[in-house]
């Protein structure tokens, strides 16, 4: 056992091969990404990350139309988290998102 994981399917009849992987580069941070694969074409459909900062849990990924998000994530009281997050599609900021939620 290491700190690589990979996930691979097929789809549409086994003409399409998916790849999922994690890395964990330490025990702070991880990397991930996720493609699809063809004969004639291979796309990147999103790749993000993880990193257990002093101040929360930071998680962040791209997807393939550009999307951004990210999330944080901070336990305020035991069993208590209160998780931020945020959407935008590339840097046209008319489309961002925000939300706020709490978990007990």
């Amino acid at each position: 056992q290491g700190p690589l994981f990979a996930a691979v399917t097929t789809g549409n009849k086994m003409s399409s091969v998916n790849v999922s992987m994690l890395y964990k580069v330490s025990p702070e941070l991880s990397i991930a990404s996720s493609t699809t694969h063809t004969t004639s074409k291979h796309t990147l459909v999103a790749a993000g990350g993880s990193y257990k900062a002093a101040f929360g849990d930071l998680k962040a990924k791209v997807n393939c139309d550009g999307v951004v998000s990210a999330s944080v994530v901070k336990e305020v009281a035991p069993k208590v988290k209160v998780t931020a997050s945020g959407t935008m599609k590339g840097i046209d900021t008319s489309t961002f998102k925000y939300g706020l939620g709490v978990t007990m």
